[in-house]
């Protein structure tokens, strides 16, 4: 371990603050001599992102709670954070960024510069309205958690995670609450129609109107927004939230010669090296949400939003930074949202995604309770299993306990490319405190097991 205060080392220069930046800061600075300098737009570093749907529930006291890492801790570190700091371009050939009119060198780059919101193209100019926001930032929870003290009408303009979980804060808090998605379900990339279905129903019980299929023709006002149109309709808002998804920040290192991938991510070998010209570079990384990577089910490029990717990614840069040679491989995505009292959960692909693939799939619904239906706090449980080839593809949960726990087994089943037949030989544990007797999961894979033709049958 590199002690503190010795002589400083190479140049290590980092573009983005996220979690993937901060990470290998950290990392690099316990493990290498490197002289470490972060870099980003963000005025807060450290943080957790994930974290600000809940300060708006109040589960969290305050935003102050997210902050991971303060200034006082980087500054004792060694570590030089430059915040609110946008890197005008990389010269990779020279070995150094340009900050206006300053040049900075380094030995080895680290590029994870995240995403930005994106926003529809017909209501793009609509967003300068007062109270008209994006959720992407510490800073933006914030200002959002400001207006919503005093907030009576929130329209939501996208129903992935951050929309749900901001849509059920909202509505608990008596503001109403009005969710749009333009797609005919929710939570689309990670949920069947099925099962979306359950959540849904959910939301609305919690008072949150859903409106699926529907696209915001207009955002209305003329200092502040007073309301949003959809189909002729005008719903009243004090405060539109935005969150139809993100687009990778990647304009710094397209014009660096960085080679962008058909996601529109950075693409890097196998050691998140950044390839130009199809050849890597060996002293310049990426990852976090800016960076491309693979399907372990489709093997086609992708791009993923996960705060627990961005972290593996760091540590395979940061061990390659040390001198290590780690490599990143496919991932499945398991992914876990807590709306209200709902846990959602998914790993691997959805049946749209595989049939986009060619993959013909056979899947298992069981519902169930989560412990002895005779024990206090117990509740519904709703799984789906997907198979291709007898083997597991994906998998979606819906409870109130207990989904992060499954989904984590499920992701190992699909990395190690576990068949129907090894999954229904699974020995699960039974205590009516925290299960039933026989898993509901169980249940599923008999549910697809009935659906298969037997082996050998033709």
């Amino acid at each position: 371990m590199v002690k503190r205060g010795e002589t400083p080392g190479k140049k290590l220069l980092i573009i983005g603050g996220g979690a993937v930046g901060m990470a290998v800061s950290t990392g690099a600075t316990r493990h290498t001599s490197y002289d470490v300098t972060v870099i980003s737009t963000d005025k807060h570093a450290s943080y957790s992102q994930c974290g600000i749907p809940y300060v708006f529930s109040g589960d969290v006291p305050n935003f102050e709670q997210l902050i991971v890492k303060g200034p006082e801790f980087f500054k004792e570190m060694g570590i030089k954070v430059r915040l609110d700091t946008r890197v005008d371009s990389i010269d990779l050939d020279n070995r150094s960024i340009r900050i206006g009119k300053e040049q900075l060198a380094f030995d080895k780059l680290v590029i994870a510069t995240g995403s930005t919101p994106s926003i529809p193209e017909h209501i793009e100019n609509s967003t300068s309205l007062k109270n008209v926001f994006t959720l992407r930032t510490l800073s933006d929870g914030i200002q959002i958690g400001k207006v919503l003290d005093n907030a009576k009408d929130l329209v939501i303009i996208g129903a992935g995670s951050i929309g749900a979980e901001v849509a059920i804060a909202t509505a608990r808090r008596g503001i109403r609450t009005s969710l749009l998605n333009r797609s005919n379900t929710i939570l689309s990339s990670s949920l069947d129609p099925d099962m979306a279905e359950t959540v849904i129903s959910y939301l609305e019980k919690e008072g949150v109107q859903v409106l699926t299929g529907y696209t915001p023709t207009s955002i209305n006002g003329e200092d502040s927004v007073t309301s949003v149109t959809v189909n002729e309709i005008e719903i009243p808002a004090d405060v539109v939230l935005v969150s139809v998804g993100v687009t990778p920040e990647i304009s710094v290192a397209s014009e660096s010669g960085i080679d962008i991938g058909p996601t529109g991510g950075i693409v890097t070998n196998d050691r998140l090296q950044v390839m130009r010209n199809g050849n890597a570079i060996e002293d310049v990384f990426s990852g976090g949400e800016c960076t491309q990577i693979y399907n372990f089910l489709t093997g086609k490029p992708m791009l993923s939003h996960l705060a627990s990717t961005a972290r593996r990614m760091a540590g395979v840069i940061t061990d390659n930074l040390e001198g290590k040679d780690t490599c990143f491989g496919p991932v499945v995505n398991p992914w876990v949202a807590v709306i209200g009292d709902l846990q959602i959960g998914s790993v691997g692909i959805t049946t749209a995604e595989a049939e986009k693939q060619g993959m013909k799939v056979v899947s298992g619904i069981a519902t169930g309770s989560t412990r002895a239906e005779y024990f206090p706090g117990a509740g519904k449980i709703f799984i789906k299993v997907l198979f291709h080839d007898r083997c597991l593809i994906g998998a979606q949960i819906i409870s109130t306990t207990g989904t992060k726990e499954r989904i984590d087994g499920l992701s190992l089943a699909i990395k190690r490319k576990q068949t129907i037949d090894e999954l229904l030989e699974m020995e699960t544990c039974y205590s009516p405190a925290v299960s039933t007797l026989q898993d509901p999961l169980l249940f599923a894979v008999k549910g697809a097991y009935r659906k298969m033709p037997k082996k050998g049958a033709r």
